[in-house]
């Protein structure tokens, strides 16, 4: 197994990880029959865009800095992309902004402030962060007590190195209009795909859920966003166990609904209104607590044609 830093000296070292920094890929679905969280990047759309500025491939390996405070010191040349949630970035002190590539020399220091909207910033490196890998991923889920950086966020000092430090890269950028507008035009809509249990639900829960206005609850996390709001007081009464997917969007015993995301259970019992779709997922990870959010029913054609859109766009394959 591989140290954090991979083998040989580290290309860079964190000299300040801020709340909560975690490698993170695409996710790991081989490990489901062992009863492991897939993870992954929670704000894929980031993510995704941050390997594409440096021709990377679509996994590879990341790290996702939850809510910044966040400091790298170089040690070799290098190209690094940055995108996701407004971290006020600067390199030995110079704004370098986000949502680009960033060229950084030796003993240079790149610092993330704290977040002043979003979540969670995305920092890519040339041909990926070189570190364990279990069940055919990198990322990080903190509850499934894997070995390593597998298993844990980082910690101060923690030694990293890239796959490809010296890979050419010229600038690039993600176009302005393709940029996510942060904390624009709340509430946040999510699409809703009712589920086999919504018929057992009563007429007046199922209105409620898509009239009412949820906020975003304190305790959400990577696990689950939890909603708060009016209580739904019925759905089935006899339950069976059932598999989860990231977007579930499961009644649990307060009455009260979440959304499932990356690094949910693989599976829950309590009722569920149906799911919501990984590109609205993207935008929920970046939405802070207290924010409201809003449900509507989703056209499962029309979301089933985005994501094909989008994979043939970052060039995924299918996993």
């Amino acid at each position: 197994m591989k140290s954090a830093a991979g083998t040989g000296t580290p290309h860079g070292v964190v000299d300040r990880p801020g709340p909560y920094c975690t490698i993170q890929d695409l996710g790991r679905t081989s490990g489901r029959r062992a009863g492991l969280a897939p993870g992954g990047a929670m704000d894929q759309r980031g993510y995704l865009w941050a390997n594409r500025l440096l021709g990377n491939d679509p996994g590879a390996a990341a790290l996702e800095v939850t809510l910044g405070g966040f400091a790298l010191t170089f040690a070799t040349e290098t190209v690094v992309a940055l995108t996701g949630a407004d971290c006020a970035a600067t390199l030995d002190g110079v704004e370098t902004g986000a949502w680009r590539t960033i060229r950084a020399r030796p003993a240079q220091v790149l610092r993330l402030a704290y977040s002043a909207t979003g979540m969670r910033a995305y920092l890519a490196f040339p041909g990926g962060l070189d570190t364990d890998r279990a069940f055919g991923s990198a990322s990080g889920v903190a509850r499934d007590g894997l070995t390593g950086l597998l298993g844990r966020p980082l910690l101060e000092g923690e030694p990293l190195r890239w796959k490809d430090p010296l890979q050419a890269c010229q600038s690039r950028y993600v176009p302005a209009h393709l940029v996510p507008k942060a904390g624009a035009e709340p509430p946040l809509v999510l699409p809703l795909i009712v589920g086999y249990e919504w018929p057992e639900f009563s007429d007046a829960d199922r209105d409620l859920v898509f009239t009412a206005e949820w906020t975003v609850g304190p305790t959400s996390d990577r696990t689950a966003i939890r909603l708060e709001g009016p209580m739904l007081a019925s759905g089935p009464k006899t339950l069976d166990s059932s598999p989860l997917v990231d977007g579930t969007v499961q009644v649990t015993g307060d009455s009260r609904p979440l959304v499932f995301m990356r690094d949910r259970p693989t599976i829950g019992g309590y009722p569920k209104l149906g799911g919501t779709d990984p590109i609205a997922l993207d935008a929920l990870a970046q939405v802070r607590p207290g924010s409201p959010v809003r449900f509507v029913r989703a056209d499962p054609d029309a979301l089933r044609l985005a994501m094909v859109r989008r994979e043939e766009f970052f060039e995924m394959r299918w996993r």
